[in-house]
């Protein structure tokens, strides 16, 4: 038996647990305090009659990847174990709570203005997100374990070309907010 290969399994699934369940218990919080205050966060349906702040791509883009940029940040830290899990629970919390406050704005086409406004650019920008949260958090727990000299976790080498997908994937999420999400927006309204 492997031993090594069991630790590292059991130390990535873990991790997979601890920011998907960061992740839903702020998209549960999200849901329940929905207001338009805490909405904010995602900037969408600003009320000038836009869907976003900003309609240019390249600030989309930005926004898109806002949180991956946090994450990339906090896996160069000690603080990072704590800090990742942390950023997921704000994302899954501002996402819902944008989406509540949507629906509760929009009573008749609510439900379908959050799947295309929060839905549509999600499906590439949440697992992505847990792409980079997973590499990042692992990444910040072998930093941990040099410094407090314990011995290291093994090392997450799988999957090389994941930067490339996530790219890909917030290239194409900040393409439909910029292409795809504002006509769509205009047939609903």
């Amino acid at each position: 038996i492997d031993t090594a290969r069991l630790m590292r399994q059991g130390g990535e699934a873990f991790t997979l647990l601890i920011i998907s369940a960061a992740f839903i218990a702020g998209a549960v919080g999200g849901s329940l305090l929905g207001s338009g205050e805490l909405s904010a966060a995602e900037g969408v349906l600003p009320g000038d009659g836009s869907v976003y702040g900003s309609d240019s791509y390249f600030s989309l883009l930005f926004s898109c990847a806002k949180y991956h940029l946090i994450v990339l940040l906090f896996s160069t830290s000690l603080a990072g174990v704590l800090l990742i899990p942390a950023t997921l629970a704000f994302r899954g919390f501002a996402l819902s709570c944008t989406a509540a406050f949507v629906a509760s704005a929009y009573p008749e086409q609510g439900i379908a203005l959050v799947l295309v406004v929060l839905g549509l650019p999600a499906l590439l920008t949440v697992p992505s997100l847990f792409i980079v949260a997973y590499g990042g958090e692992l990444f910040s727990a072998r930093l941990v374990s040099h410094y407090v000299r314990r011995p290291l976790p093994p090392r997450y080498r799988r999957g090389e070309d994941r930067a490339l997908a996530v790219a890909v994937m917030l290239l194409a999420a900040a393409a439909i907010e910029c292409f795809a999400v504002p006509p769509l927006v205009r047939l609903l309204i």
